[in-house]
């Protein structure tokens, strides 16, 4: 099994209302076309091996032939957004974090952007509020950091989708982390 490309499904919580049981997930997408599927954790991050020399393109095809059966089979309806785990690890290469990171950092996230325009601040920027850095961009994607703690804290992926007039969805550093080194072992 080789891992190319990642979904990561906006507002997907695995066996809630709404959102498909891991079974179900994974079955959609391998009738979707994927070669093999790796649901990671329970926030609709999924790996996908596309077999042989499967493209981004193919990945997006897949993803996309897979969400009427999601709709049909868990009434899930939200966004797949594809990357390669190439252009994921690419993203984080660096410490792009670093010049924002201090003692009241909560969480170092990773908003992942289909659409709308490109972020028209400057980086880094910081919100009104004091709870929310964003740090850099990269294709598709951009970096922040919260503060504030759960609950209290700044939000990236309303801020991104605000700016951009795109459709976004969010995880933390530690779960891109994880799902690059998940894939890597695989």
């Amino acid at each position: 099994m080789t891992f190319t490309h990642a979904v990561f499904y906006r507002n997907m919580n695995l066996g809630h209302r709404g959102s498909p049981v891991r079974a179900v997930l994974e079955q959609s997408l391998r009738d979707g076309g994927a070669a093999a599927v790796r649901s990671f954790q329970t926030n609709g991050t999924v790996l996908l091996d596309l077999g042989g020399e499967g493209t981004h393109a193919d990945a997006g095809a897949v993803v996309a032939a897979a969400a009427p059966l999601l709709a049909d089979r868990a009434g899930y309806a939200g966004t797949g957004f594809v990357r390669s785990l190439d252009d994921v690890a690419a993203a984080l290469d660096g410490d792009p974090f670093a010049l924002t990171r201090d003692e009241r950092t909560y969480r170092e996230t990773v908003t992942l952007v289909d659409g709308g325009q490109p972020l028209p601040v400057e980086l880094p920027w910081t919100d009104p509020r004091d709870l929310l850095d964003l740090v850099a961009v990269r294709p598709g994607v951009v970096l922040g950091v919260v503060r504030g703690g759960p609950g209290a804290g700044g939000d990236p992926n309303a801020a991104v989708e605000r700016f951009t007039g795109g459709v976004a969805t969010t995880r933390t550093l530690g779960t891109v982390q994880r799902l690059l080194a998940s894939a890597a072992r695989a």
